[in-house]
């Protein structure tokens, strides 16, 4: 305090600042509890380092408040678990997840402890799941560094099992508490494992209880939940059959990965995929991943949709002069060719090479490749003229091609 004021604050401020601590120190642990929760209840601008901070000093006041009290130890400790993990931070977040399990169990004669038991073992399940799919934790190749992954895989599994039981034994099987289990179980099994078939089980499930619970008058959030997990479902199974599609044709796999298709693209037509706009990179992600659906079972309109949606937020994210929005464009292009649409694929080609010209220059051999699509679809317009001008650009005379040597505008063409 005499030093504040050697520094010429003000005498008053000093005074409140002194007064405030020595209460701080004066009022018991408990209080100091409560007024802590109070303010992390109420921070609005805090960070979540600042809040791991006061979750760290609630849990340090409640061992010398109520030091044999384990609910409100067990408590204070899954209240800092998920404090870590709202910050991103998983591995701290364990040993305090376990402790609050442990502590929780020890007092589960107290109603308030059994409900808060599956909170707590979610909180574990996902500072697991988040430290086995850590991205420098998966870039590990040792084969101590596997057996730690598999071992923390699962414990991970073993507390999302654990968690989904005492969500049923205190809300009951089809209440909508147990859907987080279901979708980081189902998060975590793609991530670690590529268990598709574990996640698609697990997400039906979820996708089972929220159509159930949202069946008469859903609200906003009930069916934006039911949206968001039909998006989560379809995209494992996309997935899914991109990786089942790599054998030959008409083999299994590629016969399962086309009615995996089949089923993804039913099951977003139910969702606002199709219809609203692609707001985030997950949506616009997912639309491409339709739109590659679309195409292999040649369904060319909703593959149309679905890129014409993503194109609108890629161009909105990075810009119109953009080497993305430029594939995007072409991919757009040849769909409309294939369903004959010369004229519109011809306007999406032209502005490829426009967007192509002003990233690369007008002489770039990347403008090789679209000016030849774009000669095809003038060409199948009947504008010879416009072809071989557009041929002349993308090739200057005589008009040679090593790859093409027989191209639609060779001389031998009328």
């Amino acid at each position: 305090m005499v030093a504040q004021l050697a520094r010429g604050a003000p005498a008053g401020l000093v005074l409140d600042e002194a007064q405030e601590e020595e209460e701080e120190l004066h009022s018991s642990p408990e209080v100091r509890v409560r007024e802590l929760e109070g303010r992390i209840d109420h921070a609005t601008s805090a960070s979540a380092l600042d809040l791991v901070g006061w979750r760290c000093e609630c849990l340090a006041l409640t061992q010398i408040a109520w030091a044999d009290d384990l609910f409100q130890l067990g408590r204070a400790s899954f209240l800092l678990a998920r404090a870590y993990l709202d910050a991103g931070m998983p591995f701290p977040a364990i040993p305090h997840a376990e402790r609050a399990e442990s502590m929780l169990l020890a007092s589960a004669a107290r109603p308030e402890a059994e409900a808060l038991l599956p909170k707590a073992l979610l909180a574990l399940a996902d500072s697991l799941s988040r430290a086995v799919l850590a991205p420098g934790r998966r870039g590990r190749t040792s084969q101590k560094a596997r057996g730690n992954a598999a071992t923390l895989y699962k414990r991970a599994a073993d507390a999302y099992h654990r968690s989904l039981l005492a969500m049923h034994r205190v809300f009951g099987r089809g209440h909508v508490a147990c859907c987080p289990v279901l979708r980081g179980w189902a998060r975590m099994a793609v991530g670690r494992s590529s268990d598709f078939a574990l996640a698609r089980r697990l997400l039906a499930r979820e996708l089972q209880i929220r159509s159930a619970k949202g069946v008469n008058d859903p609200t906003a959030a009930e069916s934006a939940a039911l949206d968001e997990t039909r998006r989560e479902l379809a995209s494992n199974m996309l997935l899914e059959a991109k990786v089942a599609s790599s054998g030959r044709d008409n083999s299994p796999n590629s016969l399962r990965a086309a009615r995996l298709r089949r089923e993804a693209i039913a099951l977003l037509a139910g969702s606002e995929v199709e219809a609203a706009p692609a707001g985030t990179m997950e949506a616009a992600r997912l639309r491409l991943q339709l739109a590659e659906a679309c195409i292999e079972l040649e369904a060319w309109g909703q593959a149309e949709a679905a890129l014409v949606s993503a194109i609108g937020y890629t161009e909105h994210a990075f810009g119109c002069c953009d080497h993305r929005s430029a594939a995007l464009w072409a991919e757009l292009a040849s769909i409309r060719m294939r369903q004959q649409r010369h004229e519109a694929a011809a306007a999406d080609y032209e502005h490829v090479v426009t967007v192509l010209e002003l990233l690369h220059g007008p002489h770039d051999e990347r403008l090789i490749a679209p000016c030849e699509k774009l000669c095809h679809a003038l060409v199948a317009l009947g504008r010879w003229r416009d072809a071989r001008c557009q041929r002349a650009h993308a090739r200057p005379p005589p008009f040679t091609c090593p790859a093409h040597p027989f191209s639609v505008l060779s001389p031998r063409h009328p």
